[in-house]
């Protein structure tokens, strides 16, 4: 077994000190008779997110003992540090030597994907703050949680991993976090461990169940008139609709409980699902308050990142890939299908919402107009298909850069559309008696309640086999190439009709810019554009447009008065070059998409997926 203890070392400086105990038998170690060693390494990313992170760059020092004496630890790699073990020090193979190893892990990193602590609170992926000695990783875990008496508040620990019984907990089941005390917990593996995020302090907490499994929300950072009983209230129908749409017959949850951990900040964003948990960041600006009806104009888009991390349960933490069976989080693993497991889930989190009620018919299609808007002002979609984009995630999406929007397409928003075509298209096809979720539920059964992987070129055959329905030529253009997406025929089948729309601009220039008192530094120039046809380029600093001094408020009006056509005078400044350029401006593209009901229907329609 392996033993871990974390302790709230230094809040104010933030960190974290983490100690491993773990029996090893004499034939386990590597290397000559001689010279013995084990080595223990840190993941380099975290699962739902797919960039190398370098969390080893955290971690200040590790050191180690063999019984009460110390011993050599040295860095072998970037991510990995051995243990050294003399022959002096070793035991007959009858016995068991007692390695114990300590280190130090910086935290400070607000987002989902890391580890943070000060004097408030303490949050920590296990990604970010265990190593694992190497051929132990399907060992059982036992971690313990402790907490410097000096402190005089108790903290609440939010977490999916089961407390050792007789855990005093709160009437919610988060174990309480005495000053000077410990909390246990058990996992079953190294996996099972970094695999349930954690999240303390004084946290609000509220509950709920959907079918019979307590879900919890485990709040920090909101207001004290925080709504969290109107969260509780408009998520449970949205849990047990996803629940319906993979067990309808059973209602059946793949987890005993599920803690939804919320970080409320003033300005932040972000989601990461786990197998029976999710860490959350959002604005608490745009939660609802006590004792006031109307919700935030935001809260909408808080309940579907709650649902998009919630459908994740299933789709990408128990049906994933087979690149990631299992996870190999030494370095990069390649699949194109992000496109389902991130796309699909895009789709359905706003459908999810709209099938539970709290996501109208309106709001819904002005979300899919949004999405719709997103593909297609970007030139990157007919440079990058989407599951070139997926295979792509670790060098292009999690690295964008100044030409992003000219040579990415995102695999959720257009993945999302997907989704939808495929949808449309079985439900036109089989006049509404099959649909996406017909494939869902069978890759569930086949894939996810088995732990086995998704091939890469698997999918259109499962769609064959749960509908009747033969989609691989359409599945592949739709993926494979930078073909559009028949969108507008999609919505057609539902008695809907997509429409283009301009905004209030005049003229289109193509660059995207951050204005400064010097005038506007370009960040982004469009490929085709006006901007681009004159040389402009990111990274200048534009100071005069149209014979005057560029500002924001000079910029808007030249977009509002100016006509197709007219020449525009800029300067700018390129390092210390001062550069002149001709802009001809272009006629505005239609940047805005609309979805409507269709006056008179032709033919016959099929009910909407979001009904």
């Amino acid at each position: 077994m392996l033993h871990y203890q974390i302790t709230v070392a230094d809040p104010k400086g933030h960190y974290f000190d983490v100690q491993l105990q773990f029996e090893i038998a004499p034939q386990q170690l590597q290397g000559p008779e001689d010279k013995r060693w084990i080595d223990l390494s840190l993941p380099t990313w975290i699962p739902g997110s797919y960039l190398i992170r370098e969390f080893s760059r955290n971690v200040l020092y590790v050191r180690a003992s063999v019984g009460s004496v110390e011993t050599a630890c040295s860095r072998k790699k970037k991510d990995i540090w051995r243990v050294h073990v003399d022959a002096a020090q070793l035991v007959p193979a009858s016995q068991s030597l007692l390695i114990q190893c300590e280190w130090r892990v910086y935290a400070w990193d607000l987002s989902v994907r890391g580890a943070h602590l000060d004097d408030t609170h303490g949050f920590f992926n296990g990604t970010s703050l265990f190593l694992c000695p190497k051929g132990f990783e399907q060992e059982a875990v036992e971690l313990t949680i402790s907490r410097p008496g000096e402190y005089l508040r108790d903290w609440l620990i939010a977490c999916g991993l089961p407390s050792q019984p007789g855990t005093l907990k709160d009437r919610h089941g988060c174990p309480v976090l005495r000053a000077g005390g410990s909390v246990r917990f058990k996992a079953n593996d190294f996996d099972s461990l970094i695999d349930h995020p954690v999240e303390m302090g004084e946290l609000q907490v509220e509950s709920f169940l959907a079918f019979g499994v307590e879900h919890v929300f485990a709040v920090y950072g909101a207001d004290t008139d925080l709504d969290l009983q109107r969260i509780c209230n408009d998520m449970k129908p949205v849990c047990e609709a996803q629940i319906a749409l993979f067990e309808p017959e059973t209602r059946q949850a793949p987890f005993e409980r599920y803690v939804f951990m919320l970080h409320a900040t003033d300005n932040g964003y972000g989601g990461l699902e786990h197998r029976n948990s999710t860490a959350l960041l959002f604005n608490a600006g745009e939660l609802p308050q006590r004792g006031v009806e109307k919700a935030p104009k935001g809260y909408e888009g808080f309940l579907g990142l709650c649902s998009h991390e919630y459908f994740h349960s299933w789709n990408v933490k128990r049906m994933k890939p087979t690149a990631f069976v299992p996870y190999d989080l030494t370095r990069e693993n390649y699949t194109r299908l992000l496109w389902i497991f991130e796309g699909f889930t895009s789709y359905y989190d706003d459908v999810m919402l709209a099938r539970a009620g709290k996501l109208s018919e309106e709001a819904y299609l002005k979300s899919v107009g949004r999405n719709i808007a997103q593909v297609m002002k970007g030139p990157g979609r007919l440079n990058q298909s989407v599951a070139d984009s997926s295979f792509d995630a670790w060098t292009k999406y999690y690295r964008q850069d100044e030409n992003a929007p000219n040579a990415i397409v995102s695999y959720y928003t257009k993945g999302a559309l997907v989704a939808l075509c495929i949808d449309s298209a079985l439900r036109r096809q089989t006049g509404g008696q099959k649909c996406l979720d017909d494939v869902m539920r069978l890759m569930w059964q086949r894939k996810g309640l088995s732990g086995e992987g998704l091939q890469e070129n698997e999918f259109p055959g499962l769609v064959l086999e749960a509908t009747g329905v033969d989609l691989g030529q359409e599945i592949s253009q739709w993926t494979q190439s930078t073909e559009e997406l028949p969108v507008g025929d999609a919505l057609k089948a539902y008695g809907f009709t997509l429409n283009q729309t301009q905004n209030d601009e005049q003229i289109y220039l193509g660059l995207h810019g951050q204005f400064k008192a010097e005038g506007m530094l370009v960040k982004q120039v469009i490929n085709g554009s006006p901007a681009h046809a004159s040389g402009i380029s990111a990274g200048d600093l534009l100071v005069a447009l149209g014979e005057k001094k560029l500002t924001e408020t000079h910029y808007k009006r030249l977009l509002a008065a100016s006509k197709p056509g007219a020449e525009l005078r800029a300067v700018a400044f390129r390092a210390e070059r001062l550069l002149e350029f001709k802009l001809v401006a272009g006629k505005p593209a239609s940047n805005e998409w609309t979805i409507q009901k269709l006056e008179q229907i032709e033919g016959d329609t099929v009910p909407a997926p979001w009904l």
